[in-house]
């Protein structure tokens, strides 16, 4: 009969409930802060003892756990992971139990798992990381009685050639280095790099020469010893529950998304609950080639609730998976309260300078982020993938936004526009109607304020060129609108501007009502948008 220990629901405080994939992975994901780790900590001990928590819980009401098998198939199962039994005093005994490196004897583990009292049985089923503990992982071991199962990860390594070749595959291809265990020392030790020269014992001088020249793992740096400490506890002999908070801590982005990949592959019948903050370690896992099944939990405490969210992974894919969003720091809004969305980083820079110039001082953190999706066409799109996710998201657009983009917003977003459409109309008639000329001195400002900064000996850049073509050629008088908004309407079609505006900022759309960016501010020169948000920001905010 097929052997299983799985968590098979979980009830929020707040009264979500969830069936977390007894052989996959769920992510708990949200805000700095918002209380991930409190969540784990409150998880992990009730995974086999239901009133292990002794105060009243932030997030998690209740956790059900459940097991298939005999106690004999237990056992059978449990040797198969690589816990064989041992004699003490002429009864079988398993390594594990609630001390690891203790013991329990083979009828107390069968009789445990029939009666369902997992707690007995703890480090059998359940493995914890914690980041605070992480670096204080242990890369070395004592040597020990071989008549008994080794106890310890290094000693796992040292008794499997074919294990520790593949636990230095993945350093190797997070680092360029691998794991040897130096075993020519009193203990066992952790050493970075390989001999090349056949273990063989008794050790030659030249092998222990070979294994002094190779650093101790304990000399590497933070990100180095994090990576292997985490895998030293799950893929060597994974527990059926494995529990990690933040396992992307003192890790660079590359190693975090390939860490996010090795644990969403690890074999074998084993659930995984984690806390993250890292979009790398996020898309890592959502980009592994034989990934198991997630589930993702968006927590949010930002109106003074805890609030859990099961988020649909397809959502969160999307929105990691879409070239500009992958390849941007888009992604990073799964991890804040809300986002604002805008055209370029420039209009990032001053609105983020503003929102907190205007904010009351007094007032508590606001985790709101400021992304810029490198044009309009995709603001829409990118707010409606992480509305999806759960994360509020809205998005600042300059006043040509009306012309063509508002009602492919709009649609976008779910809305209706069929109400727009007389508004869209009247006010696209009125720019199109008339042909905007400029005046000889209205050419000669313009033309200075772009070519401000080009020497005389430059070759004219493409940029001023082709800005200065549309400038003589005239046109509409979108360009026009741009640069004045509402104020350069007046009757019918500002009338019409003026419900548009609203009827967008309904939909978290906020278009500017002064034209563009540089509209807020007309004492500093328009021209040069970055000398622009330069200036803007250390002059007025």
């Amino acid at each position: 009969m097929a052997v299983s220990f799985a968590v098979s629901e979980i009830r929020f405080v707040e009264g979500t409930v969830m069936a977390p994939p007894a052989n996959g992975m769920t992510l708990f994901i949200g805000p700095n802060n918002c209380g991930k780790t409190a969540l784990l900590r409150e998880l992990s001990p009730r995974i086999t003892n239901p009133a292990a928590l002794q105060h009243p819980p932030l997030w998690i009401r209740q956790v059900l756990s459940s097991h298939e098998g005999s106690a004999e198939d237990f056992l059978l199962w449990a040797k198969g992971r690589g816990h064989r039994s041992f004699d003490v005093y002429g009864e079988a005994h398993l390594r594990g139990g609630t001390n690891a490196a203790g013991s329990l004897s083979e009828s107390d583990a069968k009789n445990w798992w029939t009666l369902g009292e997992y707690d007995y049985l703890h480090s059998l089923l359940v493995t914890a990381q914690w980041t605070d503990r992480r670096l204080q992982g242990r890369s070395d071991s004592q040597r020990w009685d071989h008549a008994e199962p080794a106890a310890e990860p290094v000693q796992f390594l040292y008794e499997d050639p074919a294990l520790l070749k593949a636990f230095a595959a993945y350093t190797r291809e997070a680092f360029g280095k691998e794991i040897s265990v130096d075993w020519t020392v009193p203990g066992l030790q952790l050493r970075v790099g390989a001999t090349g020269i056949p273990d063989i014992a008794p050790p030659t001088p030249e092998l222990v020469a070979a294994y002094r020249r190779l650093p101790p793992l304990v000399t590497q740096g933070d990100g180095f010893r994090a990576f292997v400490e985490i895998l030293l506890n799950t893929v060597l002999r994974p527990t059926p529950v494995i529990v990690i908070d933040e396992p992307e801590a003192f890790l660079h982005p590359p190693q975090a998304r390939l860490l996010g990949r090795i644990l969403a592959q690890l074999p074998g019948q084993t659930q995984m609950f984690v806390a993250t903050h890292s979009a790398d370690f996020l898309a890592g896992v959502l980009e592994a080639e034989q990934a198991r099944p997630v589930s993702i939990v968006r927590l949010d405490r930002s109106s003074g609730t805890s609030a859990a969210r099961l988020l649909n992974p397809d959502a969160v894919q999307g929105l990691l998976r879409t070239p500009l969003l992958r390849y941007s720091n888009l992604s990073s809004g799964l991890f804040y309260d809300r986002v604002v969305l805008c055209e370029a980083a420039g209009d990032c820079q001053f609105y983020a300078a503003a929102f907190d110039a205007t904010k009351d001082a007094g007032a508590a953190h606001d985790n709101t982020l400021f992304l810029h999706t490198s044009g309009k066409a995709p603001l829409a799109d990118t707010a409606r993938r992480l509305r999806q996710c759960g994360i509020p998201t809205a998005v600042i657009a300059d006043f040509d936004y009306l012309r063509s983009g508002l009602a492919r917003a709009v649609t976008s977003l779910a809305g209706v526009t069929e109400h727009l459409d007389p508004d869209l109309k009247c006010l696209r008639e009125h720019a199109a109607g008339s042909r905007s000329e400029t005046s000889a001195g209205g050419f000669k400002t313009e033309m200075n304020a772009l070519l401000k900064g080009v020497k005389a000996s430059d070759p004219l850049p493409d940029r001023v060129l082709g800005e200065l073509t549309k400038l003589a050629k005239g046109g509409d008088r979108w360009g026009d609108l741009k640069k004045s908004g509402l104020a350069g309407l007046q009757g019918d079609p500002y009338n019409a501007a003026e419900r548009l505006l609203q009827a967008a900022a309904d939909f978290g759309l906020f278009v500017v009502p002064c034209g563009e960016l540089e509209s807020w501010v007309r004492q500093v020169p328009r021209g040069d948008k970055g000398l622009w948000s330069q200036k803007v920001p250390a002059r007025f905010l």
